[in-house]
């Protein structure tokens, strides 16, 4: 009978420490599931979404607000002869330019707001719930504060907006576009320029 308990004991011992590791083991494949996530949606080097995360958000917010009829802006934004100072300072220095000015447009944003790098030192932001006019605002506001961004050498860093807002029926992608085009316009009219 004592042999028996000891065996029984044992045995409970071994399924604790095999529980034990296994608990161990979706910890770690837990751990590394959400390192996956966070790598696939996230930019590496700015750390605000990426491209994928971005196309993600805005067809969820597009079906948003056809389904409850909320307005939806978006801005697409494009750092302004970016290009020289990678060229002329190398990319590390182009590298922390682009950091500072995420900080930067951090700042001006709604907890609700997306920012994403589009590629590149090409961003976009969705605006839930915010109507053109809202959205030109905070336009306005991310034109003001990139004056607090540090320039790199003698090159000051400036953004040029295209500023939409979305319309019945829109997809993401015609949003998009739709926003892309006003950034041409934008950068069309002498840069460091909003436009819709």
């Amino acid at each position: 009978m004592a042999q028996l308990e000891q065996r029984n004991q044992s045995l409970e011992s071994q399924v604790a420490e095999r529980t034990r590791e296994l608990s161990w083991v979706n910890q770690q494949l837990q751990r590394q599931l959400d390192e996956n996530r966070e790598l696939a949606e996230r930019d590496a080097l700015t750390r605000i979404a990426n491209r994928y995360r971005l196309e993600k958000a805005l067809q969820q917010e597009c079906e948003r607000a056809q389904r409850f009829r909320q307005p939806l802006s978006l801005i697409a934004m494009d750092l302004d002869d970016f290009k020289p100072i990678n060229d002329r300072f190398g990319h590390a220095r182009g590298d922390a330019a682009l950091v500072r000015v995420v900080d930067v447009l951090r700042t001006c944003l709604r907890q609700q707001d997306l920012l994403a790098r589009w590629g590149g030192d090409e961003f976009v932001i969705v605006l839930p719930q915010a109507s053109l006019g809202e959205a030109l605002e905070v336009a306005a506001r991310l034109r003001q504060a990139m004056v607090q961004v540090e320039p790199v050498g003698d090159c000051r860093l400036t953004m040029s907006y295209g500023v939409v807002q979305w319309k019945e029926g829109e997809d993401q992608h015609a949003l998009l576009a739709r926003a892309d085009t006003a950034l041409y316009r934008a950068k069309g009219n002498g840069k460091n320029a909003i436009a819709r």
